[in-house]
């Protein structure tokens, strides 16, 4: 086993005293810091407290497993293993030592290569090796920049060092400086992740064998290079050569773009924005144009700003939405014209910020900062997200920063809203069977499963998804190239569907658990939960309906009559308090109750239903659920509401009403329902089904 191996193992068994023995373990182990790339870690939290030390172990397990380089070979790649990360630990006196000496610590291999020659001037001339000791170095400050050139971040050039040790040392085998090279780079790549070093380790010999070679000329394109710098985002969708070729139609911002990128190196740049759409990532680029000198500038490092973006939601590493959110509306205030000729809008809240990493700011920081009130806000959001302060929290926040979140964009309950959506999938294959036509048309279509199932069952239909969030809208149109999906998205408002289709123009028009999600969270003629939401939006789809065409609903309904009573008779001792709790914090409308006994309360059939909704879904779900309301009509409300808005022109071919399957049986061990009599009595219908046809020869009119 390396001898550095068994140090690292003696150290982390409680044996301090071998830190004395190796400084670059001393810098590794004695340290406050936590540098490390976020973008492979599964949860913040499970970070080790010496996240450093631990990469450089697996690497060096990686060295120690190695038969492709001999003994010399191996011991000069432990060399520099051991000391190539150690810009990024560090007690604090001996970090404000390095940046007093001018080391760079934000460009973690030059810094870590300026160390490493520190530590050698503490030996004496005789005592040293320089020819060994300058490829160490030149290997430490090379140390990561192959991968880095794969992923687009560092140009070719970075490299010339290793091309000018090889033609002044002309006597190198070129075999096996190869190896020694491959093994680095395989070290450094799969210690972070064994699938990235699968994906790459051809790549990595090609540039190895240009480096061998001679060739300095091996830049990529501009296009190129910032296609490797979107690949998480292409993965996931995004259609980079249609976008790039439209944004940079102009000449101007291609030629910022090339001198930019023709002279500046960057760290982090994916880890940091492959969140941000493609056109939010080239204003980054251009507001740090703004405020970093292009003629000095040349390392970027995106560090600061990949801490700052992400945290622990639910034991899980996610990106902060509301960061997220207030960033993407601070770049909206700016056209990508107005930041190629330098205008744009002061932000008393949020601003992109320079974080210079040496004096005549050659190498810089880059992050976004809130104002003090903005940050407090933020982490105020953080704390509300599991209680019923959460809405309000966003709502704060949201006015704070001067915009308004969009339709039904959730933010942290988002990805559940979208998972919500794809839900009850046998429902949506009922929805399927009676859609007809050849233009099919879902409102709100979350993540899409309804848009599938649309699209096998009906293949040469054109299937439409329609949302009013653009994060929702985009969410799809990623998915729709990620996985070649033929149905189309439009983000469009369902109250005005006359503004994006044309009258008769649409053959089956779908509301799939949507309609109470309107009825809830859309203020219509100044107040929420107003009935007349629901009305006006089947009158807009009827304006765009064909003659012959349907629209299809599945959504909660109440049930009557509605003045019957029930009582619930809670089995565990913390559920009349969620209850209390609930009444208090339902927006829907006043919950009136009796408490009949400690555990026992008395209240209308349907604010029964309406809670018991609430507590299936459990604690976790509570500050989302008691903005929704899910009954809005009783059966023969909705008949007459459907009614008056089709008049002669429209026939219900279907009206159903049902218990979801399974629901009592779920709420069993925690309830007990019973009528005034203490009978036990069945729950009533909850959910609804409704086919609605408009009849041949019926057309619209002004």
């Amino acid at each position: 086993m390396l001898e550095s191996l068994l140090s690292i193992q003696k150290v982390k068994k409680g044996d301090k005293e071998e830190l004395r023995n190796h400084r670059w373990l001393q810098y590794l182990y004695i340290t406050k810091e936590k540098n490390v790339n976020l973008e492979q870690v599964h949860s913040l939290s499970e970070i080790d407290s010496h996240p450093v030390l631990s990469y450089i172990e697996r690497a060096l397990v990686i060295l120690d497993n190695s038969t492709i380089v001999h003994t010399r070979e191996k011991q000069i790649l432990e060399e520099v293993l051991v000391w190539s990360d150690v810009a990024k630990c560090g007690s604090p006196s001996k970090r404000r030592e390095w940046s007093r000496l001018g080391f760079q610590l934000g460009i973690h291999n030059i810094g870590s290569a300026q160390i490493y020659a520190e530590e050698k001037m503490k030996l004496s001339i005789q005592e040293r090796d320089l020819e060994k000791e300058e490829l160490i170095f030149t290997l430490i400050y090379t140390h990561g920049l192959i991968g880095q050139f794969i992923r687009g971040e560092v140009r070719y050039c970075q490299l010339e060092p290793l091309i000018v040790y090889i033609y002044k040392y002309n006597k190198v085998n070129s075999t096996e400086f190869f190896n020694l090279l491959y093994v680095l780079n395989q070290c450094i790549i799969e210690a972070v992740s064994p699938q990235i070093w699968s994906d790459v380790h051809q790549e990595v010999k090609d540039v190895i064998r240009s480096i061998i070679g001679g060739i300095r000329e091996k830049e990529l394109s501009l296009k190129e290079r910032i296609k490797r710098l979107r690949n998480s985002a292409i993965k996931r969708g995004e259609n980079f050569d249609q976008v790039y070729d439209q944004l940079f139609s102009s000449l101007k911002l291609k030629e910022l773009f090339q001198i930019f990128f023709n002279k500046t190196d960057m760290w982090y740049v994916e880890s940091a924005l492959h969140d941000f759409a493609f056109e939010e990532f080239l204003k980054i680029f251009l507001l740090i144009y703004q405020k970093a000198n292009p003629l000095t500038i040349k390392q970027i490092s995106f560090e600061p700003f990949m801490k700052n973006i992400y945290y622990d939601y639910k034991g899980k590493k996610t990106v902060n939405l509301y960061k997220k959110r207030i960033i993407e509306a601070y770049l909206k205030e700016h056209t990508l014209e107005e930041l190629i000729v330098g205008r744009q809008s002061i932000n008393a809240h949020v601003e992109l910020t320079i974080i210079p990493l040496n004096t005549v700011n050659e190498n810089i920081c880059v992050t976004f900062t809130y104002s003090k009130a903005g940050e407090k806000l933020i982490e105020f959001c953080q704390e509300a997200e599991k209680s019923p302060l959460y809405e309000r929290a966003i709502i704060l926040l949201y006015d704070f920063f001067g915009f308004r979140k969009d339709g039904f964009d959730r933010l942290q309950n988002e990805t559940k809203y979208l998972t919500d959506m794809n839900n009850a999938e046998n429902h949506k294959k009922l929805i399927a069977d009676y859609a007809v036509g050849n233009i099919m048309l879902d409102i709100g279509s979350g993540g899409g499963v309804m848009l599938d199932i649309l699209s096998e069952k009906h293949p040469h239909a054109e299937i439409i998804g329609m949302d009013i969030s653009i994060n929702v809208i985009e969410a799809l149109e990623k998915r729709k190239r990620r996985e070649k999906k033929s149905w189309l998205v439009k983000q469009a408002d369902a109250l005005q569907l006359k503004e994006t289709f044309e009258l008769n123009s649409i053959d089956t028009i779908i509301y799939s658990s949507i309609l109470h999600e309107m009825y809830s969270y859309i203020p219509y003629n100044g107040k929420k939960f107003n009935r007349e939401v629901i009305i006006h939006s089947l009158k807009s789809a009827f304006d765009v309906l064909k003659p012959g065409g349907r629209i299809i609903i599945r959504d909660g309904i109440m049930t009557e009559p509605k003045e019957e009573l029930r009582q619930i008779e809670f089995k565990k001792s913390d559920g009349i308090e969620f209850f209390k709790r609930y009444v208090k914090d339902f927006k829907g409308r006043n919950i009136i109750y009796k408490q009949l006994e400690e555990n026992t309360v008395r209240l209308l059939v349907n604010d029964a239903m309406e809670f018991l909704y609430t507590y299936t879904w459990g604690e976790e779900a509570y500050p989302h659920e008691v903005q929704e309301q899910f009954g809005y009509f009783t059966p023969s409300e909705y008949k007459e509401a459907i009614q008056n808005v089709i008049g002669n022109n429209g026939e219900i071919l279907m009206f159903r009403h049902y218990l979801q399957e399974g629901y009592e049986e779920h709420l069993l061990p925690d309830v007990k329902v019973t009528d005034v009599e203490q009978k036990l009595v069945s729950l009533p219908d909850s959910t609804c089904f409704i086919v609605i046809e408009k009849r041949n020869g019926s057309h619209y009119k002004k």
